[in-house]
């Protein structure tokens, strides 16, 4: 019994996946992401730790280039929504909208920032952020 419960656990996380959550620190504020299950985000979650520099861009987001390429095959566009967290294939760099965004075809959901928004959309000029697994 101990052996086909262990089974149908082993079953249940690998067809469903396990959680992926981040963390955000940067200026002395977190930030937690619920990230979704797909390639890019698995790849991104699986490169982490790492601190990247971030920066505002248009008046609607934060963003920063990744130091690789993440593995965009296989997304499809979707409409961003505010507390997204995304990657943008062209430039190969991740963001998170504090505004609402076009929708785009090179847009690839990451995850869900899980909370307010405000101490990122508080950061005026550039800022580092460690973002590590939760």
């Amino acid at each position: 019994m101990q052996k086909f419960l262990y089974l149908l656990i082993l079953a249940n996380t690998f067809l469903l996946g396990v959680d992926m959550q981040i963390k955000l620190f940067f200026n002395n504020k977190e930030l937690l992401v619920m990230l979704e299950q797909n390639e890019a985000s698995r790849e991104f979650y699986n490169s982490l730790p790492m601190e990247l520099d971030f920066s505002d861009f248009i008046g609607k987001e934060k963003i920063a280039h990744l130091p690789q390429a993440l593995n965009a095959k296989g997304s499809s566009a979707y409409k961003p929504q505010i507390g997204d967290l995304f990657y943008y294939v062209p430039w190969g760099n991740i963001g998170i909208f504090y505004e609402l965004q076009n929708a785009s075809d090179d847009l690839v959901y990451l995850g869900k920032v899980q909370g307010s928004l405000e101490s990122l959309k508080a950061q005026k000029s550039d800022f580092k952020v460690k973002i590590v697994k939760e």
